[in-house]
């Protein structure tokens, strides 16, 4: 059907007066049609917000879907406070019409059903590609959604788990010893600990560990994190950790009387 079809005769002197056209109602642009636009082309003898209102109660339409109601501003020429406007979508109009039960609510509707014809004709054809070009792209943005919500998340806990207790040790070096921040800390006789401080250690630790490609393991009982001796020595030997030595301990180290702590019992990798 063409857009541009002629308005057939018989609707060609209600098309002057209900003129339906783009509204916003609610947060949706509709086909609608002013309220007394439609009150006069369906010849009502009811005073307009009476009929109006009384239309909208008994056909159950809602605002902000099937109409919308505006203060109107002025003087009302009748007398009293000015009368409300009325928009209503085309639908809601369709249905009016249908309710006055006499021939000019029939013609009034008729002539809607014409109009969303015209406008619907007036829609551009969609071509079977470009129906499978967006069937395509929706289907693509479910996937997209279903791993941002499922599976994302479960390659983020693998990376936590990764970062914080699997990292890898280069091959052939056996694990020898390990002890927590505080164990180390204690090892090395910082016995005097400001609050906080094994946290901080423990922290330095794992990052040096990863840095130098050491296993980080963790306690059975407690789940605290065990870092392996070479990256203590390391730390506490000429990093940030030999600020944190008793100046007895340091003195002893620099002096190279302590090249290192004693050694654990070995243990295969």
């Amino acid at each position: 059907m063409s857009a541009n079809l002629p308005i057939p005769a018989e609707f060609a002197e209600i098309a002057t007066i209900c003129i339906a056209s783009e509204m916003m109602i609610g947060n949706s642009l509709v086909l609608g049609v002013d309220g007394r636009a439609l009150h006069a082309g369906l010849q009502v003898g009811t005073k307009m917000a009476t009929w109006a209102d009384r239309r909208i109660k008994s056909l159950g339409l809602e605002r902000g879907i099937d109409f919308e109601v505006f203060p109107k501003s002025g003087k009302n020429p009748n007398g009293g406070r000015p009368e409300d406007d009325y928009i209503f979508s085309l639908d809601a109009a369709k249905h009016i019409a249908m309710v006055e039960k006499n021939e000019r609510g029939k013609l009034v509707r008729g002539y809607f059903l014409w109009c969303e014809k015209k406008a619907f004709s007036a829609q551009p054809s969609v071509s079977v590609a470009e129906i499978e070009r967006r069937m395509m792209q929706a289907l693509g943005g479910m996937m997209k959604g279903i791993v941002n919500k499922q599976i994302t998340p479960k390659i983020e806990q693998l990376s936590q788990k990764v970062d914080g207790v699997l990292a890898v040790r280069p091959a052939g070096v056996a694990v020898t010893s390990s002890r927590t921040a505080r164990g180390w800390l204690q090892h090395y006789g910082v016995v005097k600990r400001k609050r906080g401080m094994s946290q901080r250690v423990s922290s330095a630790l794992k990052s040096l560990s990863f840095r130098m490609g050491y296993v980080v393991s963790q306690t059975a009982e407690e789940g605290k994190l065990c870092f392996h001796e070479v990256v203590a020595n390391a730390y506490f030997g000429v990093g940030a950790g030999r600020h944190l030595l008793p100046k007895t301990v340091k003195d002893q180290k620099e002096m190279g009387l302590e090249p290192a702590p004693s050694p654990f019992h070995q243990t295969p990798a």
